[in-house]
């Protein structure tokens, strides 16, 4: 299967210090490759380099066909990549819907269509009049996602996803997350809980100070090898 997504060699320090060592990191469509580590192994570096948000020093970003030394969260967001942050970013005196529609420049009415589209898609059933703020962390993911899936994402990363959440949204989560995959998206899942790993994930990577230790589908590891 063709990459959605390669990096190779990705090189990043901060004053001095080496964060992310020379990392590869493949991922295709309809993954959900896990990604571990304890804080400071490089991860949300990683990702932010992928997102656009942070400019790696050296080592090259293949997304399809095309090779990139950097990407602008602009262009990650034309090249359908979106990251889901773990404290989602919403503008909270705004309603959902302006939320989800900031940013575009097409007809309202059309988007207001396909967002009623991905809404039935994934059996997202959120009031797009309710302010930001009333929402609960796990609506406002949602919200996020909206954003990723309106923007023709094909890659979405989330970061942290369940840290705040309860049990009974844990599972619409996973459900959501096997949804996308079933739709081609491929979604790197950042977390630091085995049981997640093993519940939702096709592949798994392990980080520790700035390199990867251990990659591949999850089937071929036991919790005791992570």
């Amino acid at each position: 299967m063709k990459p959605l997504l390669e990096a190779r060699q990705i090189r990043k320090q901060f004053s001095g210090v080496a964060v992310l060592k020379g990392i590869d990191f493949t991922l295709c469509a309809g993954q959900v490759h896990a990604l571990m580590g304890g804080n400071g192994a490089g991860k949300s570096t990683l990702m932010k380099i992928i997102a656009g948000v942070e400019t790696p020093d050296n080592g090259e970003l293949t997304i399809g066909d095309r090779a990139f030394a950097r990407l602008s969260p602009a262009l990650a967001h034309q090249l359908g990549i979106y990251l889901v942050p773990q404290e989602p970013m919403l503008f909270p005196n705004m309603t959902v819907l302006e939320n989800i529609l900031m940013g575009f420049n097409e007809n309202e009415s059309e988007l207001k269509k396909r967002l009623a589209g991905c809404m039935k898609e994934l059996n997202f059933d959120l009031n797009l009049q309710r302010k930001a703020n009333t929402l609960s962390i796990a609506e406002q993911q949602l919200v996020e996602l909206l954003r990723g899936m309106m923007r023709n994402a094909q890659i979405l990363i989330l970061d942290e996803p369940t840290s705040s959440l309860t049990f009974n949204e844990v599972q619409s989560l996973f459900k959501t997350v096997e949804d996308l995959k079933k739709k081609g998206i491929a979604i790197i899942y950042i977390t630091h809980r085995l049981t997640e790993v093993f519940e939702i994930a096709t592949h798994v990577a392990i980080m520790r100070d700035g390199v990867i230790t251990l990659e591949g589908p999850v089937k071929n590891f036991t919790k005791e090898m992570l």
